[in-house]
């Protein structure tokens, strides 16, 4: 009898212990993810044979995820090729723009993106006093001149 109480007063101590299996359900039942025969089997079966109980329920459930989630991503990636979006970020980070930017990165474009000196040949103070001054440019021809 002494044996027994001491047992007891041992997890009574250790509270931790009796909150670490918290006993929730959620245990493996049916196929596992990387047998898709079966899988297939279990998904086909939520349509066609009705469940006993919730675990059988479940699992049929998880096997119709598999395949629900294959279905829906496959249809709109085919839907993105078929009828793409007409936004320039589209064009820009489509895969079809994979190639050129790896070549992009391989061989760099000339003239690069970021210029590496000023560029010459444009005075731009001459022409903001223009601007600000006679309103239009000097030497532009104009449609109301004749």
């Amino acid at each position: 009898m002494f044996a027994a109480v001491a047992r007891r007063g041992r997890t009574m101590q250790n509270p931790a212990a009796r909150l670490s299996c918290r006993s929730l359900g959620d245990s493996t039942r049916g196929p596992p993810l990387s047998d898709l025969a079966s899988n297939w089997k279990m998904a086909s079966e939520f349509f066609t044979k009705g469940s006993v109980s919730y675990a059988e329920y479940k699992a049929q459930c998880v096997s119709l995820r598999l395949f629900a989630f294959a279905g829906t991503t496959t249809f709109c990636v085919l839907a993105l090729i078929n009828s793409p979006p007409k936004s320039s970020y589209w064009v820009r980070y489509s895969p079809s723009y994979l190639p050129s930017f790896l070549g992009g990165v391989v061989a760099p474009s000339t003239p690069p993106l970021f210029l590496n000196s000023k560029a010459e040949g444009t005075d731009v103070p001459a022409i903001a006093s223009q601007l600000v001054t006679l309103r239009r440019l000097e030497g532009a021809s104009s449609d109301d001149e004749e």
